[in-house]
């Protein structure tokens, strides 16, 4: 059976939510790909989705632009669960995470983590966000 490549986005959501229980036992963050329409009763929150990117293998590695959004009640706290993001998504492209359909290789930061009010701000000024872009690199899982 020929090998395809794997769902970047729920492999590094799965690798994000690993790492920041493992290495900040952040048993407290939710980890989503798409916003829910109930975020504001999911403090801490981080979205990481794949923002874009391209296979530079069709067969063997895909490379994405991932986006995280990284939101919580103070500024303090949103800006700690950002940086904690990062090394946390760094960590697991450097240990090679994998959940046995594909696997994390490679890791480079684009902007951020910076903070952005948006226009949650106007309407919610409790709100705190911090967004981030990386570069992740996945690949099948072997064997």
């Amino acid at each position: 059976m020929a090998m395809i490549l794997p769902d970047s986005e729920s492999l590094a959501r799965d690798a994000l939510e690993h790492h920041l229980i493992r290495d900040f036992n952040r048993t407290d963050a939710s980890v989503r790909v798409i916003m829910p329409n109930d975020w504001i009763k999911l403090f801490p929150l981080v979205t990481i989705r794949k923002s874009s990117g391209t296979a530079r293998n069709a067969r063997y590695l895909d490379s994405g632009v991932f986006t995280v959004h990284c939101l919580a009640g103070s500024r303090k706290e949103a800006s700690l669960l950002a940086r904690q993001v990062r090394r946390a998504l760094a960590d697991a492209c450097l240990e090679r995470y994998s959940d046995g359909e594909g696997a994390l290789t490679y890791f480079k930061e684009i902007t951020g983590p910076l903070y952005s009010s948006g226009d949650t701000q106007l309407n919610h000024p409790d709100v705190h966000r911090f967004v981030a872009s990386y570069i992740l690199y996945s690949h099948p899982a072997s064997g």
